[in-house]
């Protein structure tokens, strides 16, 4: 459906836009959708639509960088938007700033898991436009310890957003709070500078909005000489599938908007349209007969066998059909249950892809090996620490012979302490002059290998020595910048042999980018004379990794697109296969987060209906040939 606050009783949305690209008046037209690729896939259909094929400025944004925009626009003003690792180490020292009762038991210490999902659902509540005084407010309803956690949380909560405050960085959720703080002369101020030609605006493909995106929608609504479209995917004789809805539905209904006659071509075809009106009804069954031949079912044993098949039948509408790569897309549920599979076995069949996966900065190995390099200093030579540094093939320190070191370890039984490792060696050199030939010594090292092993060990300190004292947050940030060049890091990445040069480039790049944010923030909350031991450093950084993620850059037009099914909102694929169609994954089992506190509980009724409105979702994304598959195990 259309909802507006124009006069018109009527609109051809698809129409209104064609005229505006074909007669190059793109500056007029504001487009705002709910992901970056339904951006990138619109900006690309725009300009081959376009006289010549070339345009000018494309008014494309999702809500978030409309909003980001709008509140940014004194390009001068010193606010950032914070990123997920910049956020967990401020959310970390909150932890440890306040009193707790609920989380008391991890001693300032809070476990990684527990720190990314209270930081998720602190992110949510700041979307939702909840504040820790609401949250406040809700924990004196509850009692025990839901009451306790809540409190806590709230704590929390106010202490994290306090920090962004002072420190000028946002969540999305702040942005949209403070946008919302403009007043209606300002707002029209901004939106006029940023874009001074545009009459018409059209919202499409979201699912729902929070309170917050609502008021933003509206306020854009009121604008002078401003028409807005908004076209809402919601259908109330379908409660099943749309129940959901009704909460936003009835939202912008309130804010003045009314549905107007959409006079645009059906653009659903009649198997979705079928879907829409009638999937999980319970008052009787469907059966669609007539598409059955354009819908395929695909089932394996296993995930691995369910991805062979998924690969196979993909590699024959390739090859003997003629099918181009990327008018073809592969989706889950729960693709990180996939990725891996997807990587080994299309790699395997030579499927060209776009896998739009995030990788865990964690696993990176150049980033865990200069941590763990570090981390050779900060746990005073701990034998581990060092063998596993230099085992990792990114740590190429000149002449170090790291088998004589392990055997030297090994004979003298040293495990860690430098002043240990030293002292140990100079003594066993000394005996070595001393030392008879006998059968009982025959295996133990000899003077060359104890003096190569105690210069290997001093070559190590010697490298490591800069971080063995306190540093200010500038120091460190340089001494590491030195390490990693020293190290001839970026070299070693671009001249690897193997196929990961592209992954381990983008997994460094990140790491520093993550780094230069964090120690940023760092001036600004402490002192800029304040020094901390190599410790204090390492504890940021290895929380700041632990939640950050990162993606290799995607080819446009290139492969078979493999993703999750948000990322397919609003677009559409000759070929579509929904994998993992088994309980668990696709529906997912209904698992409430148990840090929302009281009623901000997702109950299991709105579980239930938000996975049949995906499923409805993706069945709407293919034109030729639809392939459900899913594993028996």
């Amino acid at each position: 459906m259309i909802l507006s606050k124009s006069s018109v009783k009527s609109i051809n949305i698809d129409k209104e836009i064609d005229d505006r690209i074909r007669s190059g008046r793109l500056n007029e037209m504001l487009l705002i959708v709910p992901t970056n690729r339904k951006m990138r896939y619109l900006k690309k259909e725009i300009i081959s639509q376009a006289p010549k094929k070339s345009t000018g400025r494309i008014n494309l944004e999702t809500i978030g960088t409309f909003a980001t925009r709008l509140l940014f626009f004194d390009s001068t003003a010193n606010n950032r938007i914070l990123s997920e690792a910049s956020s967990a180490v401020l959310l970390k020292q909150s932890f440890q700033e306040v009193k707790l009762n609920y989380f008391s038991s991890y001693k300032g210490e809070i476990p990684h898991g527990t720190l990314e999902r209270v930081k998720s659902v602190i992110s949510e509540y700041k979307k939702q436009g909840i504040t820790p005084e609401l949250l406040e407010i809700e924990a004196e309803s509850l009692t025990g310890s839901e009451r306790i956690k809540a409190e806590d949380i709230a704590k929390v909560f106010k202490s994290y957003d306090n920090k962004c405050r002072q420190l000028n960085v946002k969540e999305i959720g702040d942005v949209y709070k403070e946008v919302n703080l403009l007043g209606g002369e300002e707002f029209s101020k901004r939106f006029r500078e940023l874009y001074p030609d545009v009459n018409f605006v059209v919202i499409n493909g979201f699912d729902e909005f929070t309170t917050p995106e609502i008021t933003i929608i509206n306020s854009a609504s009121e604008l002078e000489k401003i028409e807005l479209f908004l076209s809402f995917d919601y259908y109330s004789y379908n409660p099943m599938m749309f129940a959901h809805l009704d909460n936003c539905y009835g939202k912008l209904i309130k804010f003045g908007f009314r549905g107007i006659s959409d006079t645009s071509p059906d653009f659903y075809n009649k198997f979705q349209n079928n879907v829409r009106q009638k999937l999980f009804h319970n008052q009787e069954k469907h059966y669609f007969s007539d598409h059955k031949d354009r819908i395929t079912k695909i089932s394996s044993s296993s995930r691995t066998g369910e991805t062979e098949l998924i690969a196979k039948e993909i590699k024959n509408l390739i090859l003997n059909e003629g099918v181009e790569p990327s008018s073809i897309c592969v989706v889950f549920n729960l693709i990180k249950n996939y990725s891996p599979l997807i990587r080994d076995i299309f790699t395997l069949y030579g499927i060209p892809f776009n896998l739009t996966d995030r990788y865990p900065l964690k696993e990176s190995s150049p980033v865990v090996s200069v941590l763990n390099f570090l981390e050779i200093l900060e746990n005073d030579f701990y034998y581990k620490n060092i063998f596993r540094a230099l085992s990792s093939g990114y740590i190429n320190i000149e002449g170090i012979d790291q088998s004589n070191l392990l055997k030297v370890s090994v004979s003298l039984k040293t495990i860690s302490g430098y002043a240990n490792w030293r002292g140990t060696i100079k003594d066993a050199i000394t005996q070595s002059d001393r030392r008879d030939d006998d059968e009982e010594n025959y295996n133990a090292p000899d003077k060359d290998e104890l003096e190569k092993a105690l210069g290997d060990i001093e070559k190590l300190y010697d490298v490591l020595s800069p971080f063995d004292k306190k540093m200010t947050t500038a120091e460190f940030n340089k001494n590491l910048s030195d390490l990693i060049n020293w190290l001839n890091l970026p070299a070693l990445l671009v001249g690897e042999k193997s196929g990961a040069v592209e992954k381990n480039v983008k997994a460094v790049t990140t790491f520093i980018e993550e780094l230069k944010e964090l120690f940023g923030l760092f001036k600004l909350e402490f002192d800029k004379n304040e020094k901390f031991p190599l410790a204090f450093f390492l504890n940021q950084i290895r929380t700041a990794v632990s939640s950050s993620r990162y993606n290799i850059k995607e080819k446009p037009g290139y492969g078979v697109q493999i993703t999750n099914l948000n990322e397919i909102r609003g677009l559409k694929f000759d070929y579509l296969f929904i994998g993992g169609l088994c309980d668990g994954d696709f529906p997912t089992r209904y698992t409430p987060e148990i840090f929302f506190s009281g009623s901000y509980k997702r109950s299991e009724l709105n579980h239930q209906t938000e996975e049949r409105y995906h499923f409805y979702q993706s069945l709407c994304a293919w034109n030729k040939h639809l392939y459900l598959s899913y594993p028996l195990y």
